[in-house]
Parts: C-alpha cells; sequence; structure tokens
C-alpha cells in the first residue's frame, strides 16, 4: 500500500482558503461596545499591579504565614519533583515583591491536621489578635472551614495566598483607620 504524504504548507493553505465550521458564527457580526471598559491586560499583568496602595508595615507584622513541611505535604511536593521548601520559597517570593518580607513572619510548620495534609501541600495564616489558624477572604470553601490553603504548589497557588494576605492587610488597615477617624 502506497500512501502519499501532503506536505504541511499545503493543509495550511487549505485551513486558510476553507474555514473551519467552528469559527462560523453564522451570521453578521455584532459589535457591542463596551464604554467603561479598560485595555486588555494579559492575566499575569495583573499580579503586579503599580497602582496598587503600599500595604501598612504595622498591620503586616501582625501576621504569620505557616507553610506545612509535614511529611505528607513534602511527598505531595516531591510527587510533583519540587524540593520540600518550594511552596515556602513561593510565598517569600510573594512578600518580596510586596516588600513585605520584612514584616510578615513566613515560616515552615508542623503538620496542619491529617485531612488538610491530604490536600496539601498547606499553608496556613495566623494573626496576633486570634488563637489559631484563620480563613481568609479568598479561599475557597473547604479552606475557609478549615482554616488553611490547601494544594499550594504553583507560582499561581502561592500568589492566590498572598493576594488573600493582601487583602486581609489592607482590610485591617482601613479598619484602624475608620476606629481612629470616629469620635
Amino acid at each position: 500500500m502506497v500512501t502519499s504524504a501532503v506536505p504541511p504548507i499545503l493543509l495550511a493553505l487549505s485551513a486558510l482558503t476553507v474555514p473551519s465550521s467552528a469559527f462560523q458564527s453564522g451570521g453578521p457580526l455584532n459589535l457591542i461596545r463596551m464604554s467603561h471598559a479598560g485595555p486588555l491586560k494579559a492575566a499575569d499583568e495583573t499580579l503586579s499591579s503599580p497602582t496598587k496602595p503600599s500595604l501598612d508595615p504595622d498591620v503586616a507584622a501582625q501576621f504569620t504565614i505557616k507553610v506545612c513541611t509535614s511529611t505528607s505535604c513534602t511527598r505531595k511536593l516531591k510527587e510533583q519533583g519540587l524540593d520540600q521548601y518550594h511552596a515556602l520559597g513561593e510565598v517569600y517570593a510573594m512578600a518580596q515583591s510586596a516588600n513585605m518580607e520584612k514584616c510578615v513572619i513566613i515560616e515552615d510548620g508542623a503538620c496542619q491536621g491529617g485531612k488538610n495534609c491530604k490536600m496539601g501541600p498547606c499553608v496556613a495564616i495566623q494573626h496576633e489578635d486570634f488563637v489559631g489558624n484563620v480563613a481568609l477572604e479568598g479561599m475557597n470553601s473547604n479552606e475557609f472551614n478549615e482554616r488553611v490553603f490547601h494544594n499550594v504548589l504553583t507560582e499561581h497557588d502561592a500568589q492566590r495566598v498572598w493576594s488573600c494576605m493582601e487583602n486581609a492587610i489592607t482590610l485591617m488597615s482601613e479598619e484602624g483607620e475608620n476606629d481612629e477617624s470616629e469620635p
């Protein structure tokens, strides 16, 4: 049996002249004008917005980030080919990018409970005014109930943890300002 190979350039040219039905709208193109829309940005451009207000170092110093380095969480990292301190390093890098690494305490910690570590690597947040871990806005419902971030493996995961921290620091700063302005 003889097969003839079609050169890739011919396939590409035929795709250009005969559009796929997946891209056909079936009717005229409708444009929607969005008067208040801002310029489009790539997803990673929103991670470090230059217009973000600076964080209050005194409020940030009230928080501790504990990255679990238990056997279970460490095993999950090793399964991904990552070092046992990878999650700790990612969270620390986020604090550095916000110039908060000297304010927020970031440390390795013990197991956050077997159930949490099964969904690890996990990261817990503590605040000096509360006993134990605190839940932060931005956690998913399971994390919120357990008061621990789960499956913190990538830079994106660490960014989610840090953005919740930034939000908490900002909210507590605003709350402190409101308390001071009341008579």
